[in-house]
């Protein structure tokens, strides 16, 4: 009977073991998602980076079963989005949707609060959008060289608006201003939403901005879109020539969208998040919308975004400096 318990009390203890075994190889990575997923936004509603979150966010949530909340967290150049995101648990429930902000803070903002290479882990590359520049209908240009023109006429009375003091589109109005020695006053708002607002109204004269929250005012006619900042046209704007068409292939927009984790996230869970955003942007109805909206439907593996945030990182940290651009 000893020998009959000894070998049941064994059995046992094996039979915990083995248990236990099976516990420890089914890690949280392998396990997720378990509860809701947060996408940091660091902008406010209506902008591009609000319209990609919203965009895939109801797809992504079907994909991985689980509810996707966005957490719109403006301010400072996207800056306390930024950390928020990088001083969160490494555990996937927290990924930031960002935009060229974060590779313009890089060289514009000294002492930031977050390190990208270490806080910050890129998960996927959204794609872009077609940055434009239009004027309020009562500006009486109709070109962007009428619109040069009429500003070194008026010098420092036309006021142009950007979604942000950081961002690529502020970039671009420096380059403008460099290129062609106008003298605008530059007004930088908390997104693009009041930013519209104000250009609709005439409260400014001038915006420079995505494509996807000025496409409704451009089609009701409520504004003018002068030029395209790109190489190329957009099959959204088809008659709007591009700043390289006008002579001014310089003034562009260098960008990405993107979603990243914080740094120390497990690989297993970014590559389940990198799977699962690839799939939502595969989808045929998220290009034909993509489309409609005027953006690039991008996707790739975290490598890809990692290269694409390193190089246009370079390209702000040259533009800066040969303008001296200082944050506001």
């Amino acid at each position: 009977m000893r020998n009959v318990s000894t070998w049941c009390a064994a059995l046992a203890l094996a039979a915990a073991l083995a248990a236990g075994r099976a516990d420890a190889q089914t890690s949280p990575a392998q396990s997720w998602p378990t509860k809701s997923i947060r996408i940091v936004v660091p902008y406010p509603p209506g902008g591009l980076s609000d319209v990609f979150a919203r965009l895939i966010g109801d797809k992504l949530a079907r994909r991985l079963g689980q509810s996707i909340v966005i957490d719109n967290r403006p301010g400072g150049n996207t800056i306390i989005g930024t950390q928020a995101t990088a001083q969160s648990a490494p555990d996937g429930y927290t990924l930031l949707l960002t935009n060229g902000a974060l590779s313009i803070n890089q060289s514009l903002v000294a002492n930031l609060p977050y390190d990208l290479d270490k806080d910050l882990a890129p998960v996927v590359w959204l794609g872009e959008s077609y940055g434009v520049l239009v004027v309020n209908d009562k500006v009486p240009a109709k070109t962007l060289p009428e619109l040069v023109k009429l500003a070194k006429e008026r010098p420092g009375k036309l006021a142009v608006g950007v979604p942000g003091a950081g961002t690529n589109y502020r970039i671009a109005v420096e380059q403008l201003r460099d290129i062609t020695g106008v003298d605008l006053t530059l007004v930088p708002y908390k997104g693009s939403a009041p930013a519209i607002s104000d250009v609709v109204g005439g409260q400014i004269e001038i915006e420079v901005d995505s494509i996807v929250p000025l496409s409704p005012q451009i089609r009701d006619g409520r504004i003018r879109a002068l030029a395209v900042l790109a190489a190329t046209r957009t099959p959204d704007l088809p008659d709007v020539p591009t700043t390289a068409e006008v002579g001014l292939p310089d003034v562009v927009i260098y960008g990405y969208n993107a979603i990243l984790a914080p740094g120390g996230t497990p690989r297993p869970i970014i590559d389940k998040v990198n799977a699962a955003v690839n799939d939502v942007l595969a989808q045929p109805d998220i290009i034909a919308r993509g489309r409609t909206l005027g953006l690039r439907i991008g996707g790739g593996s975290p490598e890809v975004l990692k290269q694409t945030i390193d190089k246009v990182t370079e390209i702000y940290a040259r533009v800066i400096k040969s303008a001296n651009i200082k944050p506001e």
